[in-house]
């Protein structure tokens, strides 16, 4: 689901509606996710009337993925 939210918002900002619809979730369990994904650093939301925008955090992104990237180096040459 986490990798559903992330793929939509890679082509930009994207209305909490909007995400529902392209994860076909419940509004529950899509903030759920949101929730984990902000904490994680990697999302950010700006409240616009009933629904929040929100953005993918690329630096964050760019940072995950090196750490990945150092982890895949090590487990390589072991």
């Amino acid at each position: 689901m986490r990798v559903t939210i992330v793929r939509s918002l890679a082509g930009g900002t994207r209305c909490a509606c909007e995400l529902q619809r392209a994860a076909g979730v419940s509004a529950p369990l899509l903030s759920h996710h949101l929730k984990v994904l902000r904490q994680a650093g990697l999302v950010s939301g700006q409240r616009r009337g009933r629904w929040v925008d929100y953005t993918l955090e690329r630096d964050a992104l760019r940072r995950l993925l090196g750490a990945i990237d150092v982890l895949d180096a090590v487990g390589a040459a072991t």
